[in-house]
Parts: structure tokens; sequence; C-alpha cells
């Protein structure tokens, strides 16, 4: 989904709890979060987010958005919950504002520190325009940025390997 689908499937996931009569908060991550926050040209299979308010009814919700769009049932999912940065994310911003559903986007840091960790062949493009929006100018800033968000956590040997990398490899200093 792009930017667009994500925005247009969101729009009807509030009509459904507006019709319920519910609310609920979200707070997204990775991909979806790139998409609507960073980047509209980005686009994901899938919306990784943490429930803060109306789980259940969000629920229910979309499911059934999800099979008149013929998505699978994960796609909002929790599952990056569990490698979530501890604390409250300060710097999020709002990416969708409607009355019945109010969509949160981590901070790029958060993001950035999360891709990092991870490093996946999927996510290289996510962070290498996270560490432009940023404005990061070194590996060692990266570093400095995921030890920041991770507090008392090294970056992974992936990781590390993955930002020497796109450094080297756009002709920046190490």
């Amino acid at each position: 989904m792009d930017r667009l689908e994500l925005l247009e499937a969101l729009g009807e996931v509030a009509q459904r709890l507006r019709s319920q009569g519910a609310t609920a908060k979200v707070y997204i991550v990775g991909g979806a979060d790139v998409a609507l926050a960073y980047d509209g040209e980005r686009v994901t299979r899938d919306i990784d987010a943490l429930v803060l308010e109306g789980h259940g009814p969000l629920t229910e919700a979309v499911r059934s958005v999800g099979r008149e769009r013929g998505l699978p049932d994960s796609w909002p999912n929790e599952q990056a919950s569990a490698f979530l940065p501890p604390g409250d994310d300060l710097r999020s911003r709002i990416v969708f504002d409607d009355p019945a559903l109010r969509v949160f986007a981590a901070a790029p840091e958060r993001v950035l520190a999360m891709k990092v960790r991870a490093a996946r062949r999927t996510d290289l493009a996510d962070i290498e325009l996270l560490i432009d929006l940023i404005g990061l100018n070194s590996p060692e800033e990266v570093f400095d940025t995921f030890e920041t968000v991770f507090v008392g956590e090294s970056v992974p040997t992936r990781g590390r390997i993955a930002v020497e990398a796109l450094f080297e490899n756009r002709g920046r200093s190490l």
C-alpha cells in the first residue's frame, strides 16, 4: 500500500469506528510510519502498530475494512511492539487525525534506530532516507542516535555493517 491507499484504508476504519460510537489511538512504526510521515512514495504491505486506546473496536473495524479491501487480517499488526524502544516518544507526530481515529507516527530517530537494529535488506532504503531526513553525516552519528534511543544497547554488528556500507557507497567519510 502506498500513502494514499493507507490513508483511504484508515479513513474507512475511522468511519467504522464512528458508526460504532468508538474511538481509537494508534502509534505506528516501520514502513507505514515512513510512508505516512516522511516518504509518500514508500510502499508497505502492512502497518506495524501499537494500539494505545480502543483495541477491541479497532480490531473489529480493521478486520471489516481488510476483508472488503482484500487485505490479510494482519495488515495492521502489533508484532513490532515487542521491538519498540523504551520510554515515551515525545517527538511523535499525528499522521491521521479523525475524531474516531488518531494515528501517531514515531519520531524519525526512533524509526531509524529500530531499522538499524533489524538491518534487513528491506530496511536499507528507509535507513538511508531517515539518515538524510535527520541530517546525519557519518556512521558515528547514526550509532550515537541508536544509542540515544536504545540506551545501554550497542549497535548490532549487522546494523553497523549496513550503515557503514551505506556511507561508503555514498562516498561519505567514515
